[in-house]
């Protein structure tokens, strides 16, 4: 009896696509809602380097920017990242060289000035600068501006789940119509 019990289990095969789908569905589920955050993810991350160039390019194009000009431009960042109320970090910075070694040879990148999106400095003035990609993308007459921004991204949907991932971009331009950019808090108070 017991014999024909587990030879009859063995070949009854009634149920058997829905438990395949009971066993294959939570797969499903996860790469389906994988692929879409990842998808968003990575919307996320082209729209931050995006920003990020954009400032850059707009900031390089000047010789003389007002921080009131500078604020319009980290809204305008804000709005091409779709911050949804997250907190965003942006920081706009001039890079120069400086002679470190006192051979009157400038060779260590220092920060000319600095601006953030709080109306911040947030690297003071003649501090050394160790984010650009490459020392040699200055001389000794010229500046650099970097544009960084700093983007906490949550998932929409599965925010409960996963930890914020920090997206970080910094983009470098060289000034277009002078060789440094200045940063201006009136038209008359500029830097040097």
């Amino acid at each position: 009896m017991a014999r024909t019990t587990t030879s009859a289990f063995k070949n009854c095969r009634s149920g058997m696509a829905a438990t395949e789908f009971a066993l294959i569905l939570p797969l499903m589920l996860i790469m389906f809602f994988g692929v879409v955050e990842g998808s968003d993810a990575l919307t996320k991350s082209r729209r931050v380097t995006l920003a990020a160039n954009t400032l850059a390019d707009l900031a390089a194009q000047e010789t003389e920017l007002l921080e009131a000009s500078v604020d319009s431009l980290f809204v305008g960042v804000e709005e091409i990242i779709d911050v949804d109320g997250a907190t965003i970090d942006i920081r706009l910075v001039s890079i120069i060289l400086e002679d470190s070694d006192g051979d009157g040879t400038p060779d260590k990148p220092v920060v000319h000035w600095s601006y953030d999106n709080t109306g911040g400095e947030p690297y003071s003035a003649g501090s050394a600068y160790n984010k650009l990609p490459n020392a040699a993308l200055l001389t000794a007459d010229t500046a650099i501006v970097v544009a960084e921004v700093d983007f906490p991204y949550a998932s929409p949907l599965t925010k409960h789940f996963i930890s914020t991932v920090d997206i970080d971009r910094i983009a470098t331009r060289w000034p277009r119509r002078s060789l440094r950019v200045q940063l201006c808090s009136s038209p008359s108070n500029c830097t040097s």
